[in-house]
């Protein structure tokens, strides 16, 4: 099957794109090496200001400042995504970009399955390369226990793209253990802030901390942004496959 957009990272910023291109029509493949943490928000709630017309406003019922309780934001965001018929929730790991005379057709999983995709987005947060320190322990991590993209980072540096080091530590709260993450993301040269475009292959975008825009606030203006690229982008293109019925 090919879409029209293959988003891959189901983080704050991935869901809020897909959630968007999805609601405009677009067929939209969200590629995410683990379902059960859609919208993952690192401790149990959070006050934040809600935009209205987001994924999070639907998940909430309102916008304005909120507090936000993440098991229920998770379950909801799931439910919400799963029950959109434009969106196809995919749990695999995207290890490579498909590039066809430079532009990006999109991409490859570690299973050797190609999803094809008009468009792709890349909200990996910080997973690119990602190693994750607890105490004396390091494992090959974005967050406790989810894999890092290392083969996916390795095939970006192969096409040239450029990278810096960046790091988050993250409190232990109620019982859980400090950890840090340690990430590269995209070098700033690489990504234009206006349009998320990626400049070096046709068709290929980026939002959120793995361009280095960090903090959940932020995360959800992304991805509604990177939405609203995407489908105009499309609507741009002669080119664009059908929509879903």
């Amino acid at each position: 099957m090919r879409h029209d957009v293959v988003i891959v990272g189901g983080g704050i910023t991935g869901c809020e794109a897909a959630y968007a291109t999805a609601r405009a029509g677009l067929r939209t493949l969200l590629v995410t090496t683990s379902l059960d943490t859609l919208y993952a928000l690192a401790h149990d709630s959070y006050e934040l200001a809600v935009p209205g017309g987001s994924l999070l406003a639907a998940c909430v019922g309102r916008s304005g400042a909120v507090r936000v309780r993440a098991p229920e934001v998770r379950r909801a965001a799931k439910r919400l995504l799963e029950a959109e018929p434009r969106v196809h929730l995919l749990q695999s790991t995207a290890s490579r970009l498909m590039v066809e005379n430079g532009v990006v057709a999109g991409v490859d999983t570690w299973e050797g399955i190609a999803r094809h995709g008009a468009l792709v987005a890349l909200c990996v947060g910080s997973f690119l390369g990602a190693r994750l320190t607890v105490g004396a322990s390091e494992e090959h991590a974005g967050r406790l226990s989810e894999m890092a993209y290392d083969d996916l980072l390795h095939d970006l540096a192969g096409r040239g793209f450029e990278f810096r080091h960046e790091e988050l530590a993250l409190d232990g709260l109620a019982g859980a253990l400090p950890y840090i993450v340690r990430f590269q993301v995209l070098a700033r040269g690489e990504w234009a802030e206006t349009t998320y475009r990626l400049g070096r292959s046709g068709g290929l975008y980026a939002a959120g901390a793995c361009v280095g825009r960090l903090g959940y606030a932020t995360a959800v203006t992304d991805g509604m942004a990177l939405g609203a690229v995407l489908v105009g982008a499309l609507s741009a293109s002669a080119e664009r496959w059908p929509r879903c019925p």
